[in-house]
């Protein structure tokens, strides 16, 4: 059954989690973030009392991650069905998701692996410039996103970059606030989200106000 926190969660996952099997025949979904609160909400909305572990990146010692590994079958199975398999960074696309639902799916891969960019451009009348972003390994993934955001949420089809680890599908002020207004139209309903993110295109808001009530007309 689709729900606003299930279509969240999957575009979490699809970023930012990854299925693994082990060798003692237990699978199992990992999902891995920087904010432990973004863990918490997802487990509450699973009904899952799993334990948060710490987990140590890069051998750094100050670098660490909360993450969920949930060996659940049936939870394993359903994302399998979605077409979400181990070693899916290469394989991934986007999944059946119902239109009602897509505002959703797409803030959660938002949140697991995009990013809102604020800088300043002394060659504009108006300098404060923003640039949102949604990265993957996989282009064709990106590819998906870029027509699913057109057809859904109006946004143009933007552009694909290569960098040297990853593709990134980028947009520019206009596109950038129609996703705002896409991915966040249910979060005043206790929706899930991460506040740093939301923060920073409202930051964003205060700064250009006039572009906000301009993209109305578009």
């Amino acid at each position: 059954m689709w729900s606003n926190d299930m279509a969240y969660i999957l575009g979490f996952i699809v970023t930012d989690g990854c299925l693994v099997e082990h060798e003692n025949g237990y699978n199992a979904l990992n999902i891995t973030n920087k904010h432990r609160y973004i863990l918490q909400d997802m487990l509450k909305a699973m009904g899952s009392n799993h334990k948060i572990s710490i987990k140590r990146r890069g051998g750094v010692p100050n670098l660490s991650y909360f993450q969920i590994q949930i060996r659940d079958r049936v939870i394993y199975n359903d994302l399998l069905d979605l077409g979400i398999t181990p070693r899916k960074s290469r394989t991934i696309r986007m999944p059946n998701v119902p239109a009602a639902f897509v505002g959703d799916f797409m803030r959660g891969c938002f949140d697991g692996d995009g990013s809102i960019t604020l800088w300043q451009d002394p060659r504009w009348r108006h300098p404060w410039q923003a640039r949102a972003v949604f990265s993957s390994g996989n282009r064709d993934f990106l590819t998906d996103i870029q027509r699913k955001l057109n057809k859904e949420a109006g946004l143009s089809v933007g552009s694909i970059q290569k960098t040297r680890e990853e593709y990134q599908l980028c947009y520019s002020i206009a596109d950038s606030i129609k996703l705002y207004r896409f991915m966040y139209k249910n979060a005043d309903n206790g929706f899930m989200y991460l506040k740093e993110k939301l923060n920073k295109f409202k930051f964003f808001k205060k700064l250009r106000p006039e572009r906000f009530r301009d993209s109305f007309k578009n």
